[in-house]
Formats: structure tokens, sequence, C-alpha cells
């Protein structure tokens, strides 16, 4: 070969292997994120701050559970992607979802806005993979440690009877969610029946909060009929799909006490303290108050079958840094209904295990 072909050669050479380091200004990226209700609003609210000054459009109501946001981000990181899909599918739980991550597979129900079954790019979920019988290491697993989602019994405040009702002990709880009791039982004034309003096993809600009390039993929930009555739900998979739900049923049946999210508590609902500690912020930095779980983002790890392509993991990243921002954590999304990891004087290994004091407290 000539000097000047082997020239040519080379300069060629060198500038397909440049042009594979420049990101393509118009490549589209579509990135599923399934998740638990618990984290709706945080959900919605740092996909609007992902286009960072961008164009979007919004798919869906507001309260919905499933939810597009497509759009161009300004944010440097993302700027060289084109139009970015950021579906959002909060309706079908974040265990279901993350079976369908580990399984690659996408059930009927984790769907898109358009309603296209769909495999998650990645999994917001209180609830950790062994908690539900899968292996981490085994099913090539990254998480994200986001902030602590704090949970709660509720009560609905403008009935006497169930407002009676100031605090469950451990067995109390666990009564109370597989029986039926007088509110006597639980220590209020009257002989009225409770009735418990429970999240179906999807929910990372049902649970951390069956770990946290030491519930292995099926549970016995109810809902309430067109004239306001209790119902028992006898179906094969017990329990309301979503928070929102939750609190409703709760506020609309007499005599009830439900399990939610914090973030899900709305008015005329209050809280119910336990094993003699209600529910602050301050009590679950201090570890008095125990019924809590992390929060993360779960995908497969690269090079696996599933794991985000480069574009993809640059928004969930992005994602991410907005989750975990300081200047987030002040906002009225977040404060007093979800804190941030960083701010817990204590920690626990597993979920629902014990709680212990973080070095140094």
């Amino acid at each position: 070969m000539k000097i000047s072909n082997l020239k040519k050669s080379i300069a060629l050479s060198a500038a397909v292997a440049a042009l594979a380091f420049i990101p393509n200004s118009h490549a589209a990226v579509s990135v599923f994120v399934e998740g638990g209700s618990a984290s709706q609003s945080v959900l919605y609210d740092r996909a609007t701050n992902l286009f960072a000054g961008g164009s979007f459009t919004a798919t869906g109501s507001a309260p919905s559970t499933v939810r597009r946001f497509q759009g161009t981000s300004l944010n440097p990181l993302l700027s060289g992607y084109g139009t970015i899909t950021l579906d959002i599918n909060v309706a079908n739980g974040a265990i279901a979802g993350l079976q369908a991550l580990v399984n690659q597979t996408a059930g009927a129900a984790d769907t898109n806005v358009l309603g296209v079954p769909t495999v998650p790019t990645f999994v917001d979920s209180a609830t950790s993979p062994e908690a539900i019988g899968i292996d981490s290491v085994a099913a090539n697993l990254s998480s994200y440690l986001t902030y602590v989602v704090p949970l709660v019994y509720i009560k609905n405040t403008n009935f006497p009877v169930v407002n009676s009702i100031t605090n469950l002990t451990q067995r109390q709880a666990v009564a109370l969610e597989t029986s039926v009791n007088p509110a006597t039982f639980y220590g209020g004034n009257a002989t009225n029946p409770i009735y418990f309003v429970g999240r179906n096993s999807q929910a990372a809600v049902r649970t951390e909060i069956d770990l946290n009390i030491y519930n292995t039993a099926n549970i016995k929930t109810f809902t309430n009929n067109a004239a306001g009555l209790p119902v028992q739900d006898t179906s094969a998979d017990p329990g309301l799909p979503a928070g929102g739900a939750n609190a409703n049923t709760t506020i609309a049946l007499t005599n009830s006490i439900g399990t939610v999210a914090v973030q899900n508590i709305k008015t005329p609902l209050g809280t119910i303290a336990y094993e003699g500690v209600p529910y602050s912020a301050a009590n679950v930095i201090n570890g008095s108050y125990p019924i809590w779980g992390y929060e993360n983002y779960y995908f497969i790890t690269a090079p696996n079958t599933g794991a985000p392509s480069g574009p993809q993991q640059a928004v969930l990243d992005v994602f991410y840094s907005s989750v975990t921002n300081g200047a987030f954590h002040v906002t009225a999304v977040f404060t007093n209904l979800f804190i941030p990891e960083a701010s817990l004087k204590v920690k626990r290994s597993y979920d629902g295990g014990p709680i212990v004091a973080k070095p140094g407290y």
C-alpha cells in the first residue's frame, strides 16, 4: 500500500471512530417507569422538571395514575438526545413492576398511556426485591436509593367512633388486618365494629406494613357499596390497588381504618399512633416511629438483557439527581411527605428489620 493511501485509510478510520462518540442529536429516547402510587406526586413533579425549560406535552389528566410526558430538554446532559418520551404507570403497583422488569415480560397491566404492554426501563419501589422472593444478584439488578417513604394507619376524624381510636399496638394492628373487632378492642369508646381498608398484594404499602407489624396472615379487607355500607373483598387478591382509592374508601366507610403512604393523607383523614408513637417526620428520623421503607429505583445492570441504553441511562441519572437534590427536598411536593435517607439518624438492613442507630448518633 502506498504511503498516501495508508494515510487516507488511517484518516478515514479515525473519522469513523470519532463519529461513534458523537451523540445523535436527533435520536429519540423512550423510558417507561413503573412504580407505586406512594411516589406518584414525586414522579409527576420531577417528570416536568426533567425537561429543564424545553418544550413538552403531558398526556393524561393530573390525578391519573398512567401518564406520558414528551418533549425536549435543555439539560446539557440530555440535550443531544432529541425527543424524550417518559411514560409513567403507578396503577399497576411497585411489585408488579419489579416482576415485569426481572422477567423482562410485560403483563396485561404493565402498559403506557396508549395501553401498550411495555417492559419497564426502571421501577420506583419501596419494596425490596428480596421481600418478594427476587434475588437481586441473580436478577442482575442495580438500585439507586432515593428517599424514605413513611406509612401510616388512617381514620376519618369526622366519625366519633373511629376517631376515639388513637393508638395501635403490634398485636392490635395484626388483629385489625385479619379480623373484625369492636372499637373497644382498639381502645375506642364504643362497641361498633371496625373495618380494615387495605391494599392488594402488589402494593409496597401492603408489603412494608405487614413486614413492620409481623403479619404473615391473609388480610380481611373491606370497601363500601353505594349506600356506604361495608362489603368484604373476597377476590383472589383482596385490597385496593392505589393509595388514593384507600384514602377515599376510608373517608366514605364509617368506622374504618386504612393504610396509606403519608402523601395520600387528605382532609378529613388523621393518623393513628403505632406502639404509642405518633407519626411525624421527626419520629421517623430519630427511629421511634418504625413504619417506613426505603424507596429505590431498580434497573437491570448492563450489559445484561433489559439494561437501559446509554440515552435511557442518561435520562434515569438526570431524573434521579433531581429527586435527590436538596433544593427539591424543601418543596411542598416532598417536605413532610418523604424523608431524605441522609436525614435519618437510624438505619435498617432489610425491609421491616430492626432499627439501629447510625454511627455517630
